[in-house]
């Protein structure tokens, strides 16, 4: 069968979207002959990898609208319009490409938002979209604590979502076209109407290489180091301040502990005011900055427990990796980190009041500090669960599976 695959983000050896695109687009040339539209950005990156590890059924093609137009991409704003633009020419040449090939079905994959257009639909082949978030949104019950900025950011947020599934045409076309969707969360899923989730299916975007995992496996976390590790960008949905307020609960009952915290973003000096506030939290809290994957890696082999209180993420890339550096998780039970976890592996603390939930995260790093046997026990858990749930190619596998529901691999549509 012959696939065509829209992936805006796709590049070898990166986390996050590029990773998405590329991994997946990868392993489902296993199953098909496969052609990946994508920027031209990613052409150096790809052309490499493809050069040291030929994939005899995977295809390129590289496209981007005129010079002119690449000023839309200065800053991370400009990002998203000149996203739309690069649909519109990845579209024409799909349709030229489409005219000599006569692809069987076409796959939407990066970037994965409900909130931005794909212009796939007009091909009129069976169009597969995802997998897609985009209807994620911190838990009003922990606004409450947001600077006004913050507040009007999540209240104007809202009002995109709403009007995106409600009113955005091309949003709701693509819904309607689609033979089938693809959504990361359970949030995002049941923001659809009742006859869209009947042809929805949850899927998180994010998984890891076997290779990779067992390149970690080599990780020992047998000596305690009393390290509580935190990473990401320091920004408001991503919760660095419920953790620092948790880890400061513990302080006194474990002397030796620390917080380290990996990231750079614009809440950092709020951050650091919260930490230095009193004098354990200016001695055991520590701010590392923006480090390279490689630096953060070694960060997580030398931890103990890695506490992710984010209150909006889907695929939590960083997340896999903790996981995969056999580390126990601490998180919110709420979209992709509590999708991803299971409670063999990770202290899932459900959404509630911002007090109650800095309580039980306090709780939870006290029991995971106080026993080495259950730290050990659900490091162990991390990489089961990762292996079970979340390698590339048994995603690929399930794609696979969801192409079957919607055309049937002589090319005849179901």
């Amino acid at each position: 069968m012959k696939v065509l695959i829209s992936a805006y983000a796709c590049e070898p050896d990166k986390g996050s979207e590029p990773g998405v695109g590329w991994n997946l687009a990868v392993q489902l040339s296993r199953f098909h002959e496969v052609w990946v539209i994508t920027r031209q950005n990613n052409r150096n990156s790809i052309e490499h990898e493809l050069s040291c590890r030929p994939k005899a059924k995977l295809h390129f093609i590289y496209v981007d609208p005129p010079k002119s137009f690449s000023f839309w991409k200065k800053g991370q704003r400009g990002i998203y319009p000149y996203y739309v633009l690069w649909q519109l020419w990845a579209y024409w040449k799909a349709k030229r490409l489409h005219a000599t090939e006569g692809f069987d079905l076409v796959h939407h994959l990066t970037f994965g938002t409900v909130l931005l257009p794909t212009f796939m639909t007009f091909l009129n082949i069976p169009f597969i979209w995802g997998p897609i978030g985009g209807a994620e949104a911190v838990p009003k019950i922990l606004r409450q604590h947001f600077i006004l900025k913050w507040k009007a950011y999540e209240k104007l947020r809202d009002l995109i979502i709403k009007l995106t599934f409600s009113l955005n045409p091309l949003s709701r076309l693509a819904m309607k076209k689609a033979k089938l969707i693809i959504a990361r969360t359970k949030i995002t899923r049941d923001a659809f109407s009742s006859k869209i989730r009947e042809k929805t299916i949850l899927m998180i975007e994010t998984g890891v290489s076997r290779e990779f995992l067992n390149e970690m496996k080599t990780t020992d976390h047998s000596d305690a180091t009393g390290i509580v590790l935190m990473v990401g960008r320091l920004l408001h949905p991503k919760g660095f301040d419920i953790g620092i307020e948790a880890f400061l609960k513990i302080c006194g009952g474990f002397p030796k502990v620390r917080l380290v915290i990996v990231g750079t973003g614009t809440e950092k000096e709020r951050l650091k005011l919260l930490a230095n506030r009193d004098a354990v939290g200016q001695k055991r809290i520590s701010f590392m900055g923006r480090l390279s994957r490689e630096e953060t890696l070694k960060m997580m082999r030398e931890a103990d427990v890695f506490l992710m209180p984010n209150m909006k993420e889907a695929g939590a890339w960083v997340l896999y990796e903790a996981m995969a550096s056999s580390l126990p998780v601490v998180c919110l039970d709420y979209a992709g980190p509590g999708e991803i976890v299971d409670a063999s592996c990770a202290y899932s603390i459900p959404v509630g009041e911002r007090t109650e939930v800095i309580q039980k995260i306090a709780n939870a790093l006290s029991e995971l500090l106080s026993s080495e046997k259950l730290r050990k026990s659900m490091g162990e858990a991390s990489i089961r669960r990762l292996e079970d749930n979340f390698l590339w190619e048994n995603k690929a596998e399930t794609i696979n599976e969801f192409y079957g529901r919607v055309i049937d691999f002589s090319g005849k549509q179901k």
